[in-house]
């Protein structure tokens, strides 16, 4: 008797796992991680020093304008996190001796680095600019909200706008298969249905919970010296500092426990 085939499994993985991974390994890699992060460091505390000066902190077209540098170099220190994940590639290129061979490698990471690093890029800016959408829509709604009732179907929209942005938490990484030179519209397709998107979630709260925890922990304590008065200059820049390692910190664990996760949703596929 013929057996039946057994039903498509859905897309899934271990929330905890995946986060797990991306733990170990940015412990594992942390001397290879902190050579490859100290330029993006520089450039970030560079480009965030300026936002403060020029106190662009609430405008965030201009704030995104000024951190795009931050941005490229954010993307470039991802691209290769996921390389060194999927393929075990490292940097700098180390060549083999076999130059046909070399030359086809060197081109197929440069053309993964570049499509990363622009997408994540992209990301950022769009995810910019619905910030400052969605903030000043809330402003105009909460000033209007003073003078008259809102409308029945508001709550509705704004049930529905959230389990929106809950699906499209994966347009978010969308620079993992572009790093990867995996096309992205088969990465989406390959994605399946709402649910991968919850397990995306998870991986991501897990990641980034407990360092913004910590970060909240060790930045209190300069606030508690930033009160006395006479350093509080020297405080807040410290504070500025710690942001940008935290920051960082944040993006590794957190790209490489998704890229971990959509590893072994999608181990089977080449």
């Amino acid at each position: 008797m013929d057996q039946k085939p057994a039903p498509n499994k859905k897309p899934s993985f271990d929330i905890i796992d995946a986060a797990t991974a991306g733990y170990k390994l940015s412990w594992a890699e942390r001397a290879y991680l902190w050579r490859l992060a100290m330029i993006p460091l520089a450039i970030k505390i560079i480009c965030l020093t300026t936002v403060v000066n020029l106190g662009l902190e609430g405008d965030y077209i201009k704030q995104a304008l000024v951190m795009l540098p931050s941005y490229m170099a954010d993307g470039w220190l991802l691209s290769h996190i996921i390389r060194l994940i999927y393929l075990n590639h490292r940097w700098p290129f180390r060549p083999t001796g076999r130059p046909d061979h070399d030359m086809q490698t060197i081109r197929d990471r440069a053309g993964g680095i570049m499509a990363g690093t622009v997408t994540y890029t992209l990301i950022k800016f769009l995810s910019v600019g619905l910030i400052a959408f969605f903030t000043a829509s809330a402003m105009a709604h909460e000033a209007a909200g003073r003078m008259e009732e809102p409308a029945p179907g508001t709550f509705i929209l704004a049930l529905a706008g959230l389990v929106f942005l809950i699906w499209a938490f994966r347009f978010l990484w969308l620079y993992i298969p572009a790093a990867l030179n995996y096309p992205i519209r088969r990465f989406i397709r390959d994605l399946g249905g709402y649910a991968t998107s919850l397990y995306m979630i998870g991986t991501w709260l897990l990641c980034v919970v407990p360092l913004f925890l910590l970060f909240g922990l060790v930045a209190s304590l300069f606030m508690g010296i930033a009160s006395s008065g006479a350093s509080a200059t020297v405080a807040i820049f410290l504070i500025n500092i710690l942001r940008v390692f935290f920051d960082t910190a944040i993006l590794i664990v957190s790209t490489a426990g998704i890229a971990y996760g959509l590893k072994m949703m999608l181990g089977g596929k080449k």
